[in-house]
């Protein structure tokens, strides 16, 4: 994606407009108060023998002055929250959306998690370039007009804090420079001891710091760690200071300079004490904004370079596929043909050569030790990743071409680490429809799993939030959690279920209860069910045995116990275990 595309899809721009308009103007403001405050000091010396008429006008013009600029600057800090706020939220809808369309296999590089950590600070950049692009143009033309009216008034005095202003823009170059990065390089040295003050404060290691008294430990780690840091930082806010010290030093001799240059026109009569005092006040003011120019430029390239990660991160690559499959189609056949798969990084493949057919409405169980790709022939199944060679076709239609949007309709899914939704136990297993499911249905599906939450016993019922830190909150067994995605799964339309390891956290009586329910409530979907408890796979129509990467049988479990050495041998050393 260009980058100039970007900007024009998710950044508004045209708010910039009027943003700068205003910022415009609101800066003519000090310039045309030059004069206005040099006559008012003038008259007010005079005692008013001028006319005090023409005083109180000039003292009424500048404190209209005064408030239209304190309106504009109101005006503009709205626009630019305003503006915040709204790109924000574009931003942030733009980087969930594209996240959602990612490939896969590139969500689960390092450089994926890079990006998508710096891209969320996008929009605290586009904000911060916002602010300083209107900076800019504030302090541009506050400067121009001042030097301007400085310039009417003496030309050579003018001159001279023109350069003097230039040699000042220089000498705080290079001194800003040796504390660039301060904050960063204090947050670093912190970072340490801010983890080790984590790790005795966060609820989760609290049970472990407990038992096995690691608190001492990690006590001391974290003393010798804020001590080393303490030192560092010290060391540099010593060098800041001193830094800023002289900048100060060199702001005092600006300041005496400009005086002794406003001198010349003054004794010569070229200029008032008004406007001596008036242009004094104005030229210090724009050593400041020399500053701050600075820093507006600073933090508008050093913000516009961050966003890079953005624009990086809205280029990556999308899932492919087109063909679309209507919602109600019947699924006729699945099919791996001689599919083979390596990891990214890797030299051997995890699969090879897999090839199975699998037919609507029948049960089947893909067994195997840990390790020989059992999940990741799931992840291939369902189009998370694409084979290195082969093919998966659903209804004799190669599954890559699918849209992203037909495949997930077409797979109902529990991995054996799914998320816990941190929402109430109706909306956990609602998930999957298009609408809440009911009391009656929820109570439907539990009573055949017989597995009843008991957060959902007492008032709130399927409407208890599944959060223990908050009020009315809480939580569920390992078990229980499992059978809530299950019940999921068991709720969703899709044609084809895949089980994976559905019944790590269960005792073996309610899982033989629970698989004796998927068979009666999957009854007419194609179910692939993954397992290392073979006892519990008989049930199968057919079970497909994995190897070391390979597919080495396929067949019921009776034959498998004759005709496949390894299945048996895996089954007989788990009944072995159980006598």
């Amino acid at each position: 994606m260009k980058i100039r595309a970007a900007f024009g899809r998710y950044f508004h721009l045209k708010e910039y407009g009027p943003y700068l308009l205003i910022a415009a103007v609101a800066v003519t403001i000090p310039a045309v108060s030059i004069r206005l405050r040099g006559d008012l000091i003038d008259g007010a010396l005079s005692g008013g023998t001028d006319g005090s008429h023409r005083f109180f006008l000039l003292l009424g013009l500048i404190i209209a002055l005064s408030l239209l600029q304190t309106v504009s600057a109101a005006s503009i800090d709205r626009i630019s929250q305003r503006h915040k706020i709204k790109q924000s939220a574009c931003l942030d809808a733009a980087r969930l959306e594209r996240a959602s369309k990612i490939a896969f296999p590139i969500t689960e590089s390092v450089r994926f998690h890079a990006l998508w950590q710096s891209s969320a600070e996008a929009p605290e950049l586009e904000a911060q370039v916002f602010r300083a692009v209107g900076t800019l143009v504030e302090l541009f033309v506050k400067l121009a007009l001042s030097l301007f009216v400085l310039w009417s008034m003496d030309a050579w005095t003018a001159t001279g804090i023109i350069l003097l202003l230039t040699a000042g823009v220089f000498l705080n170059r290079k001194l800003a420079q040796k504390t660039e990065g301060f904050w960063a390089k204090y947050r670093e040295n912190m970072r340490r001891a801010n983890y080790f003050s984590s790790l005795l404060m966060q609820r989760e290691y609290a049970v472990e710091r407990k038992i096995f008294s690691f608190d001492e430990e990690i006590d001391r780690r974290y003393r010798d760690s804020f001590s080393r840091a303490k030192g560092e930082n010290a060391k540099l806010g010593r060098e800041r200071f001193q830094i800023e010290t002289v900048m100060q030093i060199l702001f005092a001799f600006y300041a005496v300079i400009v005086a002794l240059l406003l001198l010349r026109p003054l004794l010569s009569g070229r200029i008032t004490m008004g406007l001596f005092t008036s242009a004094f006040y104005a030229a210090v003011g724009l050593e400041q904004s020399c500053k701050q120019i600075y820093a507006a430029v600073y933090e508008l390239v050093g913000a516009a370079g961050k966003m890079g990660s953005l624009f990086d991160f809205l280029a990556l690559e999308e899932e492919t596929g087109r063909e679309d499959i209507a919602p109600d189609a019947q699924i006729r056949s699945v099919e791996f043909r001689d599919v083979t798969f390596t990891y990214p990084g890797m030299k051997n493949p995890v699969l090879r050569h897999i090839s199975f057919h699998l037919e609507p409405g029948r049960h089947y169980a893909l067994v195997g030790e840990n390790g020989c790709g059992k999940s990741t022939l799931v992840k291939l199944f369902v189009g998370l990743y694409r084979p290195d060679s082969g093919q998966i076709l659903i209804n004799g239609r190669p599954a890559h071409e699918l849209s992203p949007a037909s495949r997930r309709r077409l797979y109902s899914v529990v991995f054996q680490d799914f998320y816990r939704y941190p929402l109430t136990i109706r909306e956990n297993v609602s998930l999957c429809m298009d609408a809440q499911a009911d009391d009656k249905t929820l109570n439907g599906v539990f009573d055949r799993l017989g597995a009843h939450p008991m957060a959902a016993m007492g008032e709130a019922g399927y409407d208890r939030n599944l959060m223990p830190l908050f009020k009315d909150g809480a939580g569920l067994s390992g078990g229980e959690w499992q059978k809530m995605a299950v019940a999921r799964c068991i709720l969703s339309k899709a044609p084809i279920a895949i089980l994976d390891e559905p019944n790590a956290a269960l005792d073996p009586m309610a899982e033989a209860s629970v698989y004796t329910a998927y068979r009666r409530l999957l009854d007419q979907r194609t179910t692939l069910l993954i397992s290392h408890r073979l006892g519990s796979v008989r049930m199968a129509d057919e079970i497909l045995v994995l190897k070391d990467g390979a597919l080495i049988a396929k067949a019921k479990h009776e034959k498998l116990m004759e005709t496949c050495a390894y299945y048996a041998e895996l089954f007989n050393t788990q009944k072995g275990m159980y006598m």
